[in-house]
């Protein structure tokens, strides 16, 4: 069994977080680890919480290159869904899609680090407000502590390529079947700030939310931080 001591690689300080945590921040130094087979490995990280944050929590930062291979449309909605259910069946429907693909481009998909009901549903909508986020902090402010960042670097960049695909089926057209891949892939933790309400938790300056029981570990993450108010 491998035991991996949780002291900041760059100053020494003790991390601190919640069992289930693969990701950790040093509220002294502000250098991010990940939890790897090897110990702990270094992460980009972006501090945009202030020690006098309410609840500040891990998200990952993708910025990667999106390239679509195939996306193939479904030409007519209604005979689809009532004759053929809403399930694509390509021998059945081939008369009524339409293929494009080819395309790439440049994204910067934002989602939570901890598990929540649909994710990439969260995070399609908040990459839509990259550019809302508040500022990172400057050096004259406290750093906040963090807990809860339980998906890995790996794992992120998994979720990042199903934001990629919910993003494809917002778009106006009946969304059959897509093949993308991602590359130049570019990944930083960010803390953002966020606000306890009634039932949510408001993400930052976004305006996205998500509903506190629908993630696992809520108490656990509340009572961190109430433990050190």
């Amino acid at each position: 069994m491998r035991i991996t001591r949780l002291v900041c690689g760059h100053c020494g300080s003790v991390l601190s977080g919640l069992g289930q945590d693969k990701l950790f921040f040093c509220s002294n130094c502000g250098d991010g680890w990940s939890l790897g087979k090897k110990g702990l490995e270094a992460v980009n990280v972006e501090c945009r919480a202030s020690a006098d944050s309410q609840l500040p929590l891990p998200f990952w930062m993708v910025r990667a290159t999106v390239h679509v291979l195939k996306r193939t449309v479904r030409n007519e909605f209604t005979s689809t869904m009532l004759r053929f259910g809403s399930r694509y069946e390509e021998d059945v429907l081939s008369a009524k899609k339409a293929e494009t693909g080819g395309q790439s481009d440049r994204r910067t998909l934002l989602f939570p680090a901890f598990p929540v009901d649909g994710l990439p549903g969260i995070g399609v909508s908040l990459s839509q407000h990259v550019n809302d986020l508040p500022q990172a902090i400057g050096p004259e402010e406290s750093l906040p502590d963090m807990c809860g960042g339980s998906i890995s670097p790996v794992d992120a960049e998994v979720l990042a390529k199903c934001v990629a695909v919910g993003q494809e089926t917002e778009k106006a057209d009946w969304l059959a079947e897509i093949e993308i891949v991602l590359s130049s892939v570019e990944s930083s933790l960010i803390i953002l700030p966020c606000n306890l309400e009634v039932e949510k938790v408001v993400i930052a300056e976004t305006g996205v939310a998500f509903f506190r029981r629908s993630t696992p570990g809520w108490t656990e993450i509340v009572d961190y931080h109430s433990g050190r108010a």
